[in-house]
Formats: C-alpha cells, sequence, structure tokens
C-alpha cells in the first residue's frame, strides 16, 4: 500500500519503523491517519520477515513560528471531529478512530513507541496503546480533552491496566502538560533518553526482540491484552453521547471560529 500520512519503512534486522508524516497538522490524526496506520501494521504483522514495530514522529518547521517542533502527535484533528453531531455519526467514528488501537494491540507483532517530542491526545493514547513507550528530553505529553467536554476514552478503560486510576485520574482531570522524566515518574514511558540516542535505542532493543520467538511473543501479547475488546466495546457505547453533547460542540465551534483560548 502507498501511504500518504505515514512512512513505512522494513530495515534489516528484522523490523519495521512507522513514521507520522503529516507536517501541516503537526501529525494531528483524522480519519486518513487512523486507516493508514490500522493497515500499516496489520501489513507488518502478516511480514513473517518482520519481528517488531517501531511508532514514531519526526521534527516539522511549526507552521506558525517557523521554529523546529519535535512532535509525535499532536492530537486529534479537530476540524473533523467537529461534524459529528447526532449519535449515530458518532458511533460510526468512533470506532474508525479505534482501528489502530485495536490493530497494535491487537497484532502479534510487538509495537514500540519511541516518542520524539510532543503526544497530546491522539498522540499520548495511541503511543499507551503500544506495548512500550520510551521518550526523548524533547518529548512531552498532555490529556487535553476535557478542555473541550470530551474524554480520553482509550486512557480510562484501556489505560488503566498501565497506569492506574490515581493517575489516569489527574492525566485526564486536570489536563496538565508533563515532561518526560514526569511521565517515567508516572509509569507512561519506561525510559528516557537523549535526543538523538532516542532511535538507536529503541532499534538496538527491536532487532533484541526481533530475534526472539514468534510463538512466545504471541503468547506473551495475547495475554496481556485479553480484555481489550472488552475495553474498546464499552468505550464504543458512551463516547457518542459525548461527541453530541453541548458542551463538546460548543467547543468545537469556538475553535473553528478562532476562539480557541479555551479549547486546548
Amino acid at each position: 500500500m502507498v501511504y500518504q500520512v505515514l512512512r513505512v519503512e522494513r530495515k534489516g534486522g528484522g523490523y519495521a519503523i512507522i513514521t507520522f508524516n503529516r507536517p501541516d497538522k503537526l501529525n494531528a490524526a483524522n480519519a486518513q491517519v487512523f486507516g493508514e496506520l490500522a493497515e500499516a501494521v496489520r501489513e507488518l504483522d502478516a511480514d513473517k520477515n518482520v519481528g517488531c514495530i517501531i511508532l514514531t514522529g519526526q521534527t516539522f518547521t511549526h507552521p506558525k513560528k517557523g521554529t523546529p517542533f519535535p512532535v509525535f502527535s499532536a492530537g486529534a484533528d479537530v476540524e473533523e471531529f467537529a461534524g459529528i453531531g447526532k449519535t449515530e455519526a458518532g458511533f460510526d467514528f468512533i470506532k474508525i478512530c479505534f482501528e489502530p488501537f485495536k490493530a497494535i494491540e491487537f497484532s502479534e507483532t510487538p509495537v514500540i513507541a519511541a516518542v520524539n517530542g510532543a503526544a497530546f491526545g491522539f498522540g499520548f493514547e495511541i503511543m499507551g496503546a503500544c506495548d512500550m513507550a520510551f521518550a526523548s528530553l524533547s518529548a512531552k505529553f498532555a490529556l487535553k480533552e476535557i478542555n473541550h467536554g470530551a474524554v480520553p476514552a482509550w486512557t480510562v478503560t484501556r489505560g488503566l491496566e498501565k497506569l492506574g486510576k490515581n493517575v489516569v485520574a489527574y492525566l485526564c482531570m486536570s489536563a496538565v502538560e508533563i515532561g518526560p522524566e514526569e511521565a517515567k515518574r508516572l509509569g507512561v514511558v519506561i525510559d528516557v533518553f537523549e535526543d538523538e540516542e532516542l532511535m538507536p535505542k529503541c532499534e538496538a532493543l527491536a532487532k533484541r526482540i526481533a530475534a526472539n520467538s514468534y510463538i512466545a511473543k504471541t503468547f506473551i501479547k495475547t495475554t496481556l491484552n485479553r480484555r481489550a475488546m472488552e475495553d474498546y466495546q464499552e468505550a464504543e457505547r458512551y463516547m457518542p453521547t459525548i461527541f453530541a453533547s453541548k458542551f463538546m460542540q460548543g467547543a468545537f465551534a469556538r475553535f473553528l471560529k478562532g476562539d480557541s483560548k479555551n479549547v486546548k
């Protein structure tokens, strides 16, 4: 498949790298990102020459500031979400949103998140769906959905297994932005590296994982994620109501009019 908002590279050490590549939107996720990422993970998972996958971002020139901006994914594309006003539309859309999450968790191939920069909203949550995550010193993390009346659906369901109730409550209700060392302390990432060391460290780990038993890795993944379908179905039941709420639709309307001071 030809990818437009991703770069997909197969490496000689038995692993592959998926890189978000939507510079004009700072890797914000829309339906195309959801679809391509799900397809890329499934394609690589079916390739027996790929024993591990790395998901990462890159450094762009900030479209407004003109300065280098390292970004994993700056969140969801608000313009696309703003069109969801009816519960039925929300029900269909949330299933599209969850496709890459399901692809990662249900794949038999381990996935490493190499968080090189901003990981907000979708970026934070897709990182969490990966089997393990590492960060660079330029990384930063936040779940700001509550600012516009939304809920970080993956974090309050699947994220509980990784982060626990206290951490999930803190991040989801405060919308606080944290740095890489704080993310490590809270258990969001395993370790933090200098910017230039992040990918070499993750690639070395990917090679090591790729060389291990395919059957053993499959058993480990399926055991760790055995509750995933139940959690996704729960989120699919309540998210359409949240999408259709007056608070959330009002926030989106203000955002589209350019009054985004309270929508982050």
